[in-house]
């Protein structure tokens, strides 16, 4: 047994032997390259001391922020101990040996120390530039809650926190712009357009303001315009609150509805119900809410608040890259394979007694995943129903909107579902019918074809036979005469109708004659004495004007 352990303690301290010149080989083979460009081998970076292996790791701290170069000859070992230390957290390294060791090697200048932390570093070293960047801003810092208690320092924290917000998102959209594909060109392009635009504004306000300019009563308008712009915007406010409102009324009418619906259902189903099913059925729903409210609930919100925080920490923490999450993932991994072990340790020393109460430990989970799985199915039932009512509800606003206001149950719905059915044989009927009358139709169709069939056969018929007897085209020059005389025929029966419509025209206008007439006579009775008397009067006024020139000679 001693000589297996000795040959297992062999076999780790080879294998991290191999790991530790396999790192000392990349890490030498980096800092050879620029920007570090010194010129280390194995042995001279291994024969280095220990103040010159911790400059070393200095000089890649100050590559990535200046703030780390200096000489480490002027610096105590305990404050360049936690200015690295800080620097690495900042940086989100984590060593593989606990936080006193590792402390102590970066005092000490322990080579393992300082070849793990160079071997994390070095690949990765552009992309901790720019943690190391956000990094001195992205860092919160912690004030205790005491001197939070001061309303100014409160609210100079608060305002911290919302510049750190801002900073997040500045940067975040400055990564993007960077990543962007848009060229100088087209950004110049767009500017020199956006001058455009904006010297086309400049020369349209000009031109309002002159026309604005020359009228007297501009600063009246001016004021119009203000209270109209009020206005409008007061209006623009009513109006959403006016939906705001109407959306309240709705979702008050809503649940006004679904109480009522409730309660309904509720004195439906304790109608035929005896006061003891009544109790035994509120007992069972209160040991079910209970079990929610003390048991399901508390942890559910104990496992949300876990989970929020851990979000909180997340976005705290500056931005993480793909290296992070593979360097996670892989520490998930082998916490969970040591979990595996330390389950199989406590597994293989497990004692008698323990065996014995196991069964009762596994009952006791079963009932416990059961009642768990009970609450899930209740809560999924529920959120069904709920989904359900809603659904139903969307339907009955949908009716009422139709004009539809009540919906058909019980007698009503049979009465419905009858009618429904008597429309259908009324249908069905129907559908018969047509189906004769689409067959009938077919075979009065065939029997036209066939008839056309043999009139275009006895036509032809009787042409060989006019042919034969040398009277060729008799048959038509038959149905020519026919259709001349069909065609007199209606050419005689248009005529007369011509001719009826006249004599009815000539009796209606002697009709109006004779009514005219009679309507004349008495003008005309009373027209003729007068005709006589005027007669007279120009006799008697050409006498008279015969004698007015005798009587001027005179």
């Amino acid at each position: 047994a001693v000589v297996s352990t000795q040959s297992g303690h062999y076999g780790r301290e080879h294998k991290l032997n191999l790991r530790m010149a396999e790192q000392v080989k990349a890490i030498i083979e980096t800092l050879s390259k620029p920007p570090f460009n010194k010129n280390f081998n194995i042995i001279s970076f291994d024969n280095l001391e220990p103040l010159q292996l911790l400059q070393v790791l200095n000089d890649v701290f100050a590559y990535i922020d200046s703030k780390n170069k200096m000489d480490l000859r002027e610096e105590i070992p305990e404050d360049m101990a936690h200015r690295m230390l800080k620097f690495l957290s900042v940086l989100k390294y984590t060593p593989e040996c606990s936080v006193q060791e590792f402390q102590a090697g970066v005092i000490t200048g322990d080579k393992s120390v300082v070849y793990q932390t160079l071997a994390w570093l070095l690949p990765k070293i552009e992309t901790l530039k720019t943690r190391a960047y956000l990094g001195k801003f992205l860092v919160k810092l912690e004030v205790p809650e005491e001197i939070l208690q001061d309303d100014e320092v409160d609210r100079t924290y608060q305002e911290y926190c919302e510049l750190l917000d801002e900073f997040k998102e500045v940067h975040k959209s400055t990564d993007k712009l960077k990543n962007t594909k848009h060229t100088a060109a087209d950004i110049k392009r767009d500017i020199s357009q956006m001058e455009q635009e904006y010297e086309q504004l400049q020369k349209t306000i000009e031109r309002k303001k002159a026309r604005v300019e020359s009228m007297s009563n501009m600063t009246e308008l001016l004021g119009a315009a203000r209270s109209l712009r009020r206005e409008q915007e007061r209006q623009s406010s009513i109006a959403e609150q006016r939906v705001g409102q109407k959306a309240a009324i709705n979702a008050a009418e809503n649940k006004i509805q679904r109480l009522m619906r409730q309660l309904k259902e509720l004195r439906a189903a304790t109608q035929n119900m005896s006061v003891e099913k009544l109790m035994m059925k509120l007992e069972e729903e209160y040991k079910s809410t209970q079990y929610l409210v003390q048991d399901k609930l508390p942890k559910e919100m104990v496992a949300r608040k876990k989970s929020c925080n851990n979000l909180q920490k997340v976005l705290l923490e500056p931005a993480m890259v793909e290296d992070d999450l593979d360097e996670l993932v892989e520490r998930a991994q082998d916490l969970q394979s040591e979990l595996n072990e330390l389950h199989q340790q406590r597994m293989s020393r497990s004692d008698p007694a323990d065996d014995k109460l196991a069964m009762f430990r596994k009952q006791a989970m079963m009932i416990s995943r059961k009642k768990e799985g009970l609450a899930e199915e209740l809560k999924e039932y529920t959120n069904e129903w709920s989904t359900a009512e809603n659904e139903l509800q969307k339907r009955r606003d949908e009716m009422r909107q139709v004009g539809a206001e009540q919906v058909l149950t019980g007698q009503e719905f049979k009465q419905y579902i009858a009618m429904i059915r008597s429309k259908g044989n009324v249908y069905k009927t129907k559908r018969a019918e047509m189906a004769d009358l689409r067959a009938e139709v077919g075979v009065l169709a065939r029997t036209a074809d066939i008839l056309q069939n043999q009139y275009n056969t006895v036509k032809s018929a009787i042409a060989d036979k006019e042919k034969e007897k040398g009277i060729t085209g008799y048959t038509d020059t038959q149905d020519e005469l026919e259709k001349i005389s069909a065609q007199k025929g209606v050419a005689d029966e248009q005529k007369g109708k011509v001719l009826e419509d006249m004599s009815d025209m000539s009796d209606k206008l002697n009709e109006m004659i004779r009514d005219k007439k009679l309507a004349l006579a008495p003008i005309i009775k009373e027209l003729r004495p007068l005709r006589s008397k005027c007669q007279e009067l120009e006799h008697i006024h050409s006498r008279k004007k015969k004698k007015v020139p005798t009587a001027t000679l005179r």
